[in-house]
């Protein structure tokens, strides 16, 4: 009794009690949450609930420590200025149970990304572009850009404030350029209407067939998110991408950056990444991204696309066998068979034995 008398003094409890008040505590914070079931203030609640009991509060779907940890990566990743090809191998390294899923469902394992412009669809977008540009330059008394100058700057992938400083050679003034570009993509965002978009053959089936193996698709294109949400509406192609989209306001600049940025909201590793387009600067963006590229005969002819992985006149000639040699040297067999047991070394007992002879007279006076 004097022990346990000293120890409630001292502040400590006995494990029912320790166990009452932590049941107490977790009661509490579910308590605190249902308040704020029926509310928009759910997710604010629920940080602020954790932050006050310093503590998880443990959901129905209870999520690791890692997978938190990855979702939140992910999500910082995002708005990153720049995306490195080696944090996105790491990061999407598939686990063992994805490595044993690979292996029951290969397709699964690899992500497509499709550039709107000439993969997709056959957008004409430099007179909808060469008009916006020329009523920013009316609006801020500038010069207004040719239809060739415009032309080059989509061609040459730049972002609008360097298509302004180094292109337009409107203003140096940083500050200046980003609300003409501002301005610039709210015009372009207005006049989607008027924009020409045809469908390129045998994109829907290539699409269906890769719905049908569940392998992840992104579509890339530097119209800004609404006009191209639009665009694959008309098309009736949102359901093939649902929101992995990569836009002008994610601010990529060069074609690699945009082609990881679409692996990283496929969740798929670049190396198992393949790039469908048909302009040589979007096959080296993908090569420097650590993908394979498709390169469509359109824009260039076949010996111009020879630096591409695989070269098609129209995405009907392509099968999934075709596009899977292209990761020949990618096999998660060798990664999920057990590793040998190292079996104890076994000593073998080494028996001297002594012959004896007879002595022979001779011995004595050697």
């Amino acid at each position: 009794m004097l022990v346990l008398f000293l120890s409630w003094g001292l502040g400590f409890s006995p494990p029912n009690a320790r166990t009452a008040q932590t049941t107490l505590g977790v009661g509490r914070r579910r308590d605190a949450l249902v308040q704020f079931k029926t509310s928009d203030e759910l997710l604010s609640s629920r940080r602020w609930v954790d932050d006050y009991y310093d503590d998880t509060w443990v959901d129905e779907e209870e999520e690791s420590y890692e997978v938190m940890w990855r979702r939140r990566r992910i999500s910082a990743l995002k708005t990153a200025g720049e995306l490195s090809t080696f944090e996105l191998q790491d990061l999407f390294e598939p686990d063992y149970l994805q490595k044993k899923l690979f292996v029951k469902h290969p397709n699964r394992a690899f992500g497509a990304v499709f550039k709107l412009e000439g993969a997709v669809a056959d957008v004409d977008v430099i007179p909808t572009f060469t008009a916006a540009w020329g009523q920013v330059a009316e609006e801020f008394g500038v010069e207004k850009p040719t239809e060739e100058t415009v032309s080059l700057a989509v061609s040459q992938q730049l972002r609008d404030e360097v298509t302004i400083d180094r292109i337009f050679r409107w203003t140096q003034d940083w500050g200046e350029a980003r609300m003409m570009s501002r301005r610039y993509n709210d015009i372009v965002s207005e006049s989607f209407d008027d924009l020409d978009i045809t469908p390129r053959p045998g994109v829907e089936g290539w699409l269906s067939i890769l719905a049908a193996e569940e392998v992840p698709c992104a579509v890339v294109s530097k119209l800004p998110r609404r006009m191209l949400e639009t665009c694959l509406q008309r098309l009736n192609y949102t359901g093939f991408f649902n929101d992995n989209i990569v836009s002008a306001e994610d601010e990529r600049d060069r074609a690699e950056q945009a082609f990881l940025h679409a692996a990283l909201i496929i969740e798929r590793q670049p190396a198992r990444c393949v790039v469908f387009s048909d302009t040589i600067s979007d096959v080296v963006g993908a090569h420097e991204a650590d993908m394979r590229a498709v390169g469509l005969m359109g824009t260039h002819p076949a010996y111009e696309l020879r630096i591409a992985d695989l070269v098609v006149s129209s995405l009907d000639e392509l099968r999934l066998p075709n596009v899977r040699g292209l990761f020949a040297d990618v096999d998660y067999e060798q990664h999920v068979m057990p590793e040998p047991e190292l079996e104890p070394e076994v000593r073998r007992q080494v028996r001297t034995k002594t012959l004896e002879r007879e002595q022979d007279y001779d011995d004595y006076y050697y």
